[in-house]
């Protein structure tokens, strides 16, 4: 029985399976060659030059790792902040790096790759507009590193509050005062000017005020001598570099006279050393029977029965008048 010729016009030719075997394998064949001659080359080039790039990343990051390590022996705050940059670069890199390679070889094969541009495009925006402030913070973080404007321990003045830089990240400075411990977290973004009193050396100038009566040659002696005393000690022998300058009068206010006195010390170590300059001018002053200088101040001069009339510093232990006290 055959079947009428409308129904055999409908029915697809029957394919050997052999036929169909040899289709593929052309099929495969003529795409191999293709990825061979033309993609392959491509997709080389896309990994040597992210090979290259990678090498160059590692090359600046170990550079900056070895400038960590030489400044150990200086100062141990300074490498850890280069290391933590080091770190930081390398892991930004290694993704720039690899996203760039994914997006040139989905491209080799032919994968659109624009919805995922346009994608991230638009989240890319959304987080510009919604954390402006966090990436400025993390630039200025980096700045601040790169450029080593202070580092642990420095003494600063930064968005008008003062301490010793206590914590340090990309994002934020931490700093605590020295005087109460108030505790100040300050967002990079915030830092434009920094003032940083205790990078690489210290400068301490210490003002001494003497009564205006003293002979200015004997006092000027009196404190060169214990100057040169402390600083030949081996307690500060190792944190001051110099002799310290007696630079004579400075200036005078009523029966005071101010005679500076500087100190030139390794950074952040001037404190220790002015409080114990300080304490041996006292002691000296009262073993030479030295007036201190107080501008508030009032005299009155006595005579003794000869008629001669006392010496200045006698006569104002008698007879000096303290404003702030007098009833």
């Amino acid at each position: 029985m055959q079947l009428p010729a409308l129904l055999m016009a409908d029915i697809p030719p029957v394919i050997p399976h052999e036929r169909m075997i040899d289709r593929m394998m052309d099929a495969w064949q003529s795409d191999f060659l293709i990825f061979i001659n033309d993609k392959l080359p491509k997709l080389i080039m896309v990994v040597v030059i992210a090979f290259v790039l990678y090498r160059i990343l590692k090359f600046g990051t170990r550079h900056l790792r070895a400038l960590a390590k030489h400044d150990m022996v200086v100062k141990a705050s300074r490498s850890a902040q280069l290391s933590t940059l080091a770190s930081i670069v390398e892991t930004a890199g290694i993704g720039i790096i690899a996203f760039i390679a994914i997006i040139h070889t989905l491209s080799i094969f032919s994968i659109n790759v624009a919805p995922l541009l346009a994608s991230a495009g638009v989240v890319g925006l959304a987080i510009g507009f919604g954390a402006q402030t966090i990436v400025h913070d993390v630039i200025n973080g980096m700045l601040i590193l790169v450029e080593n404007q202070f580092n642990l321990g420095d003494l600063i003045k930064a968005d008008g509050f003062t301490g010793f830089v206590e914590q340090m990240t990309l994002r934020r400075t931490v700093l605590r005062d020295g005087g109460n411990g108030t505790l100040y977290i300050i967002p990079n973004s915030q830092i434009t000017t920094v003032s940083n009193y205790t990078r690489d050396w210290s400068s301490m100038q210490i003002n001494v005020s003497v009564d205006y009566r003293e002979d200015s040659n004997r006092i000027l002696a009196l404190l060169k001598s214990e100057a040169l005393k402390i600083v030949k000690e081996p307690q500060f022998a190792s944190v001051t570099s110099g002799d310290p300058a007696v630079l004579g009068v400075d200036s005078i206010k009523g029966s005071e006279v101010i005679y500076p006195v500087i100190f030139r010390t390794n950074a952040n170590m001037q404190w220790d050393l002015s409080r114990e300059f300080r304490r041996r001018i006292k002691q000296a002053f009262l073993e030479n029977n030295i007036l201190p200088g107080d501008p508030l101040r009032v005299f009155q001069y006595a005579g003794d029965v000869s008629g001669k009339a006392a010496s200045p510093a006698e006569a104002t232990r008698q007879t000096a008048v303290d404003p702030a006290s007098a009833t």
